[in-house]
């Protein structure tokens, strides 16, 4: 693949390096179609719930999406699947070669275009894309130049959705602490993918996106944080987390406790 020549900041060479190393240490061969083919539904999984709004969206096979750092295609193509004339774009090469490969095993790819590129400039024309949608990105990137990136690509009436984790009360004070960071230090990990500049979205950086456009938010992780200590305690014989279920009911009653949820979907719309 012939790689544009992109003047990198040092934070966009550190993540590039990161994704370049972390595509050969866990390589995408399938990507899962379970969230849009068939009846089931998940609107308590942050996951699920974009896919649902993607699909919500769709009208005609005309409609261009952009998946907004598509690192190696794993939902670009559930996205080509449901209609869309998917384009996405990465800083890692590697990873828009596998997305590459991958539309090619789902045989999609008529309807994929991968690029390298930069999420602070974007290499495609103003009003392109009738969709956007970033899944675990903006807190990989500087959100001042970004998003008005995005918002200069969307068409008019059209919607951009990210999925992003977020800085909560007491919790990430405590998980930042010394005595959080002597017991679960914070380096760099292909284990943990953890990248060196990667930060949760914090308040101001929230404030910031509403500045920008209209934006609807929906919280997620609230009691879900701690699957991961409880393993398949966690999950119901259908696969679903029970402490999301849980989060959905209580979040819904008491939209005040947000604020301590650990994810959230933005949908961003022009004013």
């Amino acid at each position: 693949m012939d790689v544009p020549q992109i003047a990198l900041t040092g934070r966009q060479q550190r993540e590039q390096q990161y994704y370049e190393a972390f595509v050969k240490h866990r390589p995408t061969q399938i990507a899962s179609l379970a969230s849009f083919q068939g009846e089931e539904r998940r609107p308590w999984n942050p996951y699920w719930f974009v896919i649902e709004r993607v699909m919500a969206q769709f009208r005609s096979r005309e409609q261009r999406l952009l998946d907004f750092g598509c690192g190696p295609g794993r939902y670009a193509i559930p996205f080509a699947h449901v209609g869309y004339d998917v384009y996405g774009f990465d800083v890692s090469p590697a990873n828009v070669d596998a997305a590459a490969a991958l539309a090619v095993n789902h045989g999609v790819s008529e309807r994929t275009h991968f690029t390298v590129g930069v999420a602070e400039a974007l290499d495609y024309a103003s009003e392109s894309f009738d969709v956007i949608v970033g899944i675990d990105i903006l807190h990989h990137v500087e959100i001042a130049r970004a998003v008005p990136e995005c918002l200069r690509v969307l068409k008019p009436g059209g919607v951009a959705i990210f999925k992003e984790p977020v800085e909560a009360p007491v919790f990430d004070a405590l998980r930042n602490s010394p005595l959080g960071l002597a017991i679960v230090p914070k380096h760099p990990s292909l284990e943990a993918h953890l990248t060196e500049d990667e930060r949760k979205l914090r308040p101001a950086d929230l404030r910031l996106i509403r500045q920008l456009t209209e934006v609807r938010a929906t919280r997620f992780r609230l009691l879900s944080r701690i699957d991961t200590l409880l393993g398949a305690r966690a999950v119901t014989a259908q696969g679903s987390s029970r402490l999301e279920i849980v989060d959905r009911y209580l979040l819904r009653a008491m939209p005040f406790i947000g604020s301590f949820a650990g994810t959230v979907v933005l949908e961003c719309r022009h004013r």
